[in-house]
């Protein structure tokens, strides 16, 4: 279960969201509790408190690299930080989550205003892109000696999450210790779509960052237009 702990009590700033974290957990008292916290810099800070404590968290509105990279960032430091004080490692949930069909919807907005013809074969392309590049930037992450550590020491895995919409979509978002946030109506439909063809995220960086620049050279910047998307949604 997942709870949003910026909209708890009027949280505001990583301070505030550790102790409303620390009241949901400790009153809701359940082992899969993973708090929610937006990956602006206040809700980065949080994860490290978060997760020093014990406390499983989920970072949300992730939409770039470089975002990605902090939030990873913030997530081993808190790991090693649980470690230190004796939290068992095995019952920390960890997971980001990137909402792909609201990052399709704005770059595609932007598309739309461009003269007739300069967006042709760049809708719809943002979303997949970023997930690939994310994918591979945790892939990478993963690899070195810090994270392994943690892994020896029974850490999960940080787990990424895709919300999307649309269910010819669902068969691009397949991948190891990923999954995808759908609603019953968007399941069904995938579930009669084509069938799932293995993973198809891994092994696709290259042609994904080609993709965003791209929409860069159309001056369409998927990062900026990420961080406009948080800020509108948590100042």
């Amino acid at each position: 279960m997942a709870f949003d702990a910026a909209a708890f009590d009027g949280a505001d700033g990583p301070g505030a969201w550790v102790a409303a974290a620390r009241v949901l957990f400790s009153g809701v008292d359940r082992p899969n509790l993973l708090v929610s916290v937006p990956a602006n810099r206040a809700g980065i800070d949080a994860v490290t408190g978060c997760l020093a404590e014990g406390i499983g968290i989920e970072s949300t509105w992730v939409f770039s690299v470089q975002q990605y990279r902090a939030v990873l960032d913030a997530q081993r430091i808190g790991l090693e930080r649980a470690r230190a004080r004796g939290v068992d490692l095995e019952t920390l949930g960890v997971a980001t989550s990137c909402d792909l069909g609201v990052l399709d919807a704005e770059v595609n907005a932007r598309l739309d205003r461009l003269p007739e013809g300069a967006a042709r074969g760049l809708r719809d392309t943002a979303g997949l892109a970023t997930a690939r590049l994310l994918y591979r930037t945790r892939e990478m992450a993963l690899s070195c000696k810090r994270w392994q550590s943690l892994r020896e020491s029974g850490a999960r895995p940080p787990m990424l999450l895709w919300s999307e919409t649309r269910p010819e979509r669902v068969r691009s978002l397949v991948s190891w210790n990923t999954a995808l946030v759908l609603t019953v109506e968007t399941a069904e439909a995938a579930a009669r779509g084509d069938a799932l063809e293995g993973d198809t995220l891994m092994g696709r960086h290259e042609q994904s960052a080609r993709a965003l620049r791209l929409l860069a050279e159309r001056n369409v910047d998927v990062e900026a237009i990420g961080a406009e998307l948080l800020r509108a949604r948590f100042g």
